[in-house]
């Protein structure tokens, strides 16, 4: 049975086909490409190895389209997990210091070292690359406005972005719009989800608040029903809400509002009379809910 693809390989897969239309773009995603892979070989031949088909393919045309070439393009033996393996011949770059070529550097980059964590977990973006490309993909983010965190990972140069808002504007800026709806969408889910989770823990809460104050009730007419005059002492509005709680110990106050006929406002005024007249034991002192 086929794996469902990852995230990462969905927004890959997208971006893949994202070609940009300026040569100095062209040349900023293709120096990135080369940069944080650390495969860089002598002169302006490079050597790079890429585990996609589509990237593959892209590299392949940026390098002609930059003016350079490819000299050969060999496919790993494993069919299960493919490896391309590409010889380049690179042109000069003429890739500059402007905002658009800083989104073509970030996309070069995050296509061959990129990893996002799949949806419905925690938010996680990351690009893993050559120590030596670190500080220039830094540059480059923050020429962005994007909130890069940094760190080095046994010999690599990890930079890192936490949080759905910032990760779902840089994979705006860097042209993955499907994977922006997709995040978009699962942000709202989300809250809804949250929203519905906090309803039901409230009322949860309410409930049991609710009927902690019932059982305390019909265990303190209880008691004031065991005493010698028992009840009957009790005038006749508080002796049919005595009544009224005994028969519907799980009744909530509108409920039993409802039932005699009476305004919630003046059911809770019967029960707390009727509380400070029945012997308490002190754990719930308010005679309402």
């Amino acid at each position: 049975m086929r794996e469902r693809p990852s995230f990462t390989d969905e927004i890959k897969a997208e971006l893949a086909n994202v070609l940009p239309a300026r040569p100095c773009c062209q040349h900023a995603e293709l120096a990135a490409i080369v940069g944080v892979s650390g495969q860089a070989g002598e002169g302006s031949q490079v050597t790079l190895r890429l585990s996609r088909n589509a990237v593959a393919r892209k590299v392949v045309q940026l390098a002609r389209s930059t003016g350079g070439g490819v000299s050969a393009v060999r496919k790993g033996p494993s069919a299960k997990r493919p490896s391309y393996h590409l010889r380049l011949t690179l042109a000069p770059s003429l890739a500059s210091n402007d905002v658009c070529c800083a989104r073509a550097s970030v996309r070069g980059a995050f296509l061959v070292r990129g990893v996002l964590g799949n949806r419905g977990h925690a938010y996680h973006f990351e690009i893993v690359g050559a120590r030596g490309y670190g500080a220039e993909l830094s540059r480059r983010m923050r020429a962005l406005r994007i909130p890069v965190g940094e760190l080095n990972r046994r010999g690599s140069a990890v930079r890192y972005l936490k949080g759905a808002e910032p990760i779902s504007r840089v994979l705006g800026l860097i042209g993955a719009n499907r994977a922006v709806m997709q995040l978009e969408n699962d942000r709202i889910v989300r809250g809804m989800r949250g929203d519905a989770n906090r309803r039901a823990n409230s009322e949860t809460a309410n409930l049991d608040k609710r009927l902690r104050a019932a059982f305390e009730q019909v265990q303190r007419i209880r008691r004031l029903a065991r005493q010698r005059t028992g009840l009957r002492a009790l005038p006749a509005a508080l002796r049919e809400t005595a009544d009224l709680r005994l028969a519907h110990p799980r009744a909530g106050l509108q409920e039993l509002a409802d039932r005699a006929h009476l305004s919630k406002s003046a059911m809770a005024h019967r029960l707390r009379r009727l509380m400070e007249r029945a012997p308490g034991n002190g754990l719930i002192p308010s005679a309402g809910h």
